[in-house]
């Protein structure tokens, strides 16, 4: 196989390993869940081989890179599907983030999430005066994998302190520990 197209020309296998690379983070992923907006290919064009995807529209588009790049660009035009199939169950909103501020930025929602098909993820919302923003961090199954406090030094490197609580801070929410499953040594 040529470097450009590590694993042949069938598009089914780089989906494949695309799933299974999300599976670290998004474990319910599967095949039929995958936004059906999109469709990839591998075609060859004049005398090369190309990446390509299409949108809703039929336009088709080149992906350009090597077979990770288009593994990855399969994943960033699925997350979304793939994060809007498993919705919120339940939230817990971390308290202490009344007024606190990172940067010109006042913390303005900071809530752990659980999920329907199970799982966990972190909202984060902000904004200064004019502007504002949010970001989803979903948790990866194997950071509940030890205590809470293991846990915390995972999850810190995942959503650093920036975003509004440092590893102390958090430690120091029973509540958290105990939405999140673990149980008091």
């Amino acid at each position: 196989m040529s470097k450009k197209f590590p694993y042949g020309y069938d598009v089914n296998v780089y989906i494949d390993k695309a799933i299974e690379k999300m599976k670290y983070t998004y474990f319910w992923v599967k095949k039929d869940i995958l936004d059906k907006r999109y469709t990839f290919s591998i075609e060859k064009s004049g005398n090369k081989y190309q990446y390509y995807y299409t949108y809703e529209d039929n336009d088709k588009r080149v992906i350009e890179g090597d077979g990770e790049e288009f593994i990855n660009q399969i994943i960033w035009f699925n997350e979304w599907a793939v994060e809007d199939a498993n919705p919120v169950k339940d939230v817990f909103e971390v308290p202490g983030q009344e007024g606190k501020c990172s940067h010109g930025w006042y913390l303005e929602r900071y809530e752990f999430r659980s999920h329907v098909l199970g799982g966990y993820s972190v909202f984060c919302q902000a904004g200064d005066r004019t502007t504002g923003g949010s970001r989803t961090f979903f948790i990866p199954n194997e950071y509940f994998d030890g205590t809470y406090y293991e846990f915390l030094d995972k999850y810190i490197e995942l959503v650093p302190p920036h975003f509004g609580f440092t590893k102390e801070e958090l430690s120091d929410i029973p509540e958290l520990a105990n939405f999140l499953g673990f149980k008091e040594d």
